[in-house]
């Protein structure tokens, strides 16, 4: 993630969650563009706002912002279409909701809060990327769309059942993604944690380990051959879901887990071993970003082998430093030696406050390979890939299943 800056004297830094310069006091916000926190001028007697460079172009707070500070989102007035069902003024990032807690629960705005941020820290890295981002009123076939709703009560951190309420699981269903509010609560996401032997659970996490659910129908799913490619890097997706599911919670991982996966859950079937693999390539990108953005690392932008046909393609190569973990022309194996050098510095500073360590995933050549047919799917270079053939562990394994 990177760090912004307003237009004022000294040019202070805002970051992305910022909605206001605490130099010059302006409101700062994001429009739907989606790839800048900037400053906005407000017009005396309209309440209005507007860019200094383009004063024509009026603006407005997000509902969610201005009543309830959830986001920071600004709503160009000029291109924003109402949804005749829905008379809320809302910003990028909070088209996406379909549901959101009940807020009459004067303790769930908080815990909302920390939803949305995660959310739009999740949009904001694949709005960056050259894949489909649409919410459900965009694209009523295959857009995106997200509940938070919760069963339990949030007084006693989300231990007791609701009276009425159906059982409320985190998951994803034909590109609706429901996240239950109790994993924005730290007591109950803790708790969860330790009961399930995990060693990293965050809010964050599970977005992008659910996006990746949902990027694996919209872009492996449609061609036979991609589906077919993929198979031979995480398994047969077809394997029947809920008994691979009771195996997990029966007999666990194997023993030799790590050799070939990057988590224990990943384990359990290859849709979950995909998804996993997707939000840890999510983590390691989103993270090098912000390690580049203050130039903790050097830059990975080394031109992979094929880089003549995309020099025909878009011309010269010219690679940002602020944006080159993002582009397709950046050598994914370089990205990976690089990441596994921060991530040793990352826990080093993590135990240095006393912290446990913030990446706790050992990357194997296996995972590696993994990592890489995700990054050429994303960019659409799954050409390049050489076919290869299962394991004898992993065709011992599958015929277990």
């Amino acid at each position: 993630m990177k760090t912004f800056q307003c237009t004022c004297t000294d040019k202070p830094i805002l970051f992305f969650e910022s909605n206001q310069c605490l130099n010059c006091a302006r409101t700062v916000g994001i429009d739907d563009s989606f790839d800048r926190v900037e400053p906005y001028e407000q017009d005396a007697k309209t309440g209005l706002f507007f860019k200094a460079q383009q004063p024509q172009v009026q603006y407005r707070k997000c509902d969610n912002n201005e009543h309830y500070n959830a986001c920071n989102g600004m709503v160009n007035l000029t291109t924003f279409v109402p949804d005749p069902d829905n008379e809320e003024v809302l910003c990028f990032g909070c088209r996406f909701n379909e549901t959101v807690p009940d807020l009459s629960i004067v303790e769930h705005i908080p815990l909302w809060k920390k939803m949305e941020a995660a959310k739009r820290r999740a949009l904001y890295t694949l709005k960056a990327l050259p894949i489909p981002l649409q919410n459900n009123t965009e694209n009523t076939e295959a857009g995106l769309s997200f509940d938070f709703i919760t069963d339990r009560d949030v007084n006693d951190h989300f231990a007791s059942p609701l009276t009425g309420y159906e059982a409320v699981l985190t998951g994803h269903n034909c590109g609706h993604i429901t996240i239950n509010l109790a994993e924005a609560d730290d007591v109950s996401r803790s708790q969860t944690k330790h009961a399930m032997g995990e060693r990293y659970r965050t809010l964050l996490g599970h977005f992008r380990h659910e996006l990746g659910h949902y990027y694996f129908d919209l872009i492996i799913m449609p061609t036979p051959e991609k589906q077919a490619l993929c198979k031979q890097y995480f398994g047969d997706d077809q394997l029947d879901y809920q008994e691979a599911l009771d195996k997990h919670y029966k007999n666990g991982a194997p023993e030799n887990w790590r050799d070939t996966f990057i988590s224990e859950y990943a384990t359990m079937h290859p849709y979950e071993d995909w998804a996993e693999t997707w939000a840890h390539y999510m983590h390691i990108i989103d993270t090098l970003e912000t390690a580049q953005n203050f130039s903790i690392t050097g830059s990975t932008s080394v031109i992979e082998e094929d880089a003549e046909e995309d020099i025909e393609e878009f011309g010269e190569l010219n690679l940002p430093q602020d944006t080159s973990y993002f582009l397709r022309q950046t050598d994914f194996n370089n990205i990976l030696d690089t990441w596994m050098d921060f991530s040793v510095m990352l826990n080093a500073l993590n135990r240095s406050m006393g912290l446990a360590d913030a990446y706790p995933f050992v990357l194997t050549q296996a995972v590696r390979t993994k990592l890489t047919f995700v990054h050429y799917a994303i960019h659409n270079k799954l050409h390049l890939l050489p076919k290869i053939a299962p394991t004898e562990k992993k065709k011992e394994k599958i015929s277990k299943k």
